[in-house]
């Protein structure tokens, strides 16, 4: 059972902020220090084909191919007042023995962020719904495949050493280095605020 949301989540960092960040820290300085929130058209198409993907699944009987029994929530917020994070999780599978998390993906490739995002949906949905959570999945909408994610100790700090980098990046604004894998730049949609990449 999920408990009251916060009255007040001023402050609170989105799940999705973590994605931007281990994709390129750019991304968060521009988005949180600079209040510059873009969207391409290929997000655009990204946000349609999960919205497509939701329709389909919520008429499959089952959510997983290994749960056959679970009461299904779908677009779920998830939050934990301890560590002041909040987001929206596409699918949660309540069962007899925990609960089972999905999250829809636009591209069946892992940029890195896939472990570290499931890790703090997790921890909040352990917080907020206290229930054990069973399992974690992506479900790559391209190739329409689950993608079991495991929750390591080790993801766990690194998703603490993410949020701690992402508060410092708040507390100082400033920009930080470009990445260094330049593929990156040509499908984003602050690449033309980057003059020293290209």
């Amino acid at each position: 059972m999920i408990q009251m949301r916060p009255s007040d989540t001023t402050g609170y960092l989105r799940i999705n902020e973590l994605k931007n960040y281990l994709y390129c820290p750019r991304i968060s300085f521009y988005t949180l220090c600079m209040s510059m929130d873009r969207i391409t058209h290929l997000a655009e198409l990204g946000i349609e084909a999960e919205a497509d993907a939701k329709q389909r699944l919520r008429r499959r009987q089952h959510a997983l191919h290994s749960i056959t029994r679970g009461i299904r929530h779908f677009n779920v917020t998830l939050w934990s007042e301890m560590n002041q994070i909040i987001g929206q999780i596409d699918e949660v599978v309540e069962t007899a023995t925990g609960i089972y998390l999905v999250d829809y993906k636009d591209t069946q490739k892992d940029y890195g962020y896939w472990q570290v995002q499931m890790a703090a949906y997790a921890l909040c949905a352990a917080e907020c719904m206290k229930l054990p959570v069973a399992g974690c999945s992506i479900y790559a909408i391209p190739d329409m495949v689950y993608h079991p994610i495991s929750v390591t100790l080790a993801v766990r700090k690194k998703l603490l050493r993410t949020l701690t980098a992402i508060r410092e990046l708040l507390r100082t604004e400033l920009c930080p280095p470009a990445v260094t894998v330049k593929g990156k730049c040509r499908s984003c949609q602050y690449a033309r605020f980057c003059n020293d990449v290209f």
